[in-house]
């Protein structure tokens, strides 16, 4: 009995400290999230984005509105630590270069940025659709 509960503490134990070293890379942690929306219509990017920070969690939403399959792919998501939700469905890692999106379907894509720039993204299905979003830093005077 005595090895039972030892065992059973150590689950615990194990569980408690893996959920506390997880929740910092949670894509649902309660730190602020910036946002960008980038919406698919008439084979264009339409994307509205708030002034981004650097090092803070930042979202972006896809919607595909229009009647054929697109994609959404940037090399920003290389090298950084990337997480997709679409239809439920969890994605992540550090080489995840873009998502696949059906007509009507959306997708979240969750990542921190830690440089400023011009990052671009593209449909790789029809090359003409690209788009940016812009992470400027402005010195304090």
């Amino acid at each position: 009995m005595h090895t039972f509960r030892r065992c059973q503490f150590r689950r615990v134990w194990f569980l408690a400290i893996g959920c506390f070293l997880l929740g910092g890379m949670s894509p649902t942690s309660a730190q602020p999230v910036q946002e960008v929306i980038v919406t698919i219509e008439g084979y264009t990017f339409q994307t509205t984005q708030m002034p981004l920070q650097l090092d803070t969690e930042t979202m972006i939403s896809i919607t595909n509105n229009d009647t054929v399959r697109h994609d959404f792919g940037s090399d920003m998501f290389l090298n950084t630590l990337t997480y997709v939700d679409s239809k439920g469905v969890v994605t992540y890692g550090k080489g995840v270069e873009g998502v696949l999106l059906e007509p009507g379907q959306e997708a979240s894509i969750r990542l921190k940025l830690n440089h400023s720039g011009r990052f671009q993204f593209q449909c790789s299905i029809h090359k003409e659709m690209k788009g940016e979003i812009l992470l400027l830093t402005v010195d304090a005077v």
